[in-house]
């Protein structure tokens, strides 16, 4: 597939500054929920209609701790350690990050999640006005996201539909590779989720170093307002 980051890279001096990472808006923590037999915070967005049901375990990060994702999903994977790019971080927005530490097993995963929302005049003009070519621009922002090195992906690049939205999902696992160079011992999987709604795109990140923790974080329940909630994405993998 061709990418598209540079051209996303040309115009991203045009976006507003205060698109930068920072602490992320409404990070009070939500009360806990009980839907079904599951214990979840409710996440609210008033200008998106949105909810988004996560774990009730995740607690709040600063943004700054997810940053780094947002960077590659705009500037590429090899661009990340780019001074000039992490200057001009004001192209992805932190709607969300929560997560919490571990050391391994569904009881004490390190897990992360973050909600992404990207400025559309860092996307090429085209994608606005051409669903084919949006289609481009959120598949490859779910590509880059989880372009990790040591990470392999987990079949290829896909896409369903929440409440009539096209979602392009990506995924992608192994052994992370250290800025030194030193492979750890440590598995992690890890998704993106990308969509256009309402004139805003939305890139979910999920991310465990434990795959039976990862499987329920894709659980989690989306609604635009329709009162009927659907999983993030729509099955597991083995």
């Amino acid at each position: 597939m061709k990418r598209i980051a540079v051209a996303m890279v040309l115009v991203a001096a045009a976006a507003a500054a205060q698109n930068a990472a920072g602490p992320a808006p409404g990070s009070r923590q939500a009360p806990v929920e009980i839907v079904g037999s599951h214990a979840v915070r409710v996440y609210t967005n008033p200008e998106l209609h949105m909810t988004f049901a996560y774990p009730a375990e995740l607690g709040t990060r600063d943004a700054s701790a997810v940053a780094v994702v947002g960077r590659r999903m705009i500037n590429g994977a090899d661009a990340e350690s780019d001074p000039e790019h992490a200057k001009n971080d004001t192209c992805t927005k932190v709607l969300l990050s929560v997560g919490k530490e571990g050391g391994g097993g569904p009881a004490g995963a390190r897990v992360t999640v973050a909600l992404f929302d990207v400025d559309v005049r860092c996307l090429p003009a085209r994608a606005l006005k051409n669903r084919k070519a949006m289609d481009a621009v959120l598949t490859n922002l779910a590509m880059l996201g989880t372009t990790v090195m040591g990470l392999m992906p987990i079949e290829q690049p896909m896409f369903y539909e929440i409440q009539g939205r096209r979602v392009h999902f990506c995924a992608a696992q192994g052994q992370p590779v250290a800025k030194t160079d030193v492979q750890s011992a440590e598995s992690e999987v890890i998704g993106v989720a990308a969509m256009a709604t309402g004139g805003h795109v939305l890139s979910w990140l999920l991310e465990s170093n434990d795959p039976a923790t990862f499987n329920r974080l894709l659980g989690s329940q989306v609604d635009f307002g329709t009162g009927k909630p659907e999983r993030l994405f729509p099955a597991q993998f083995r």
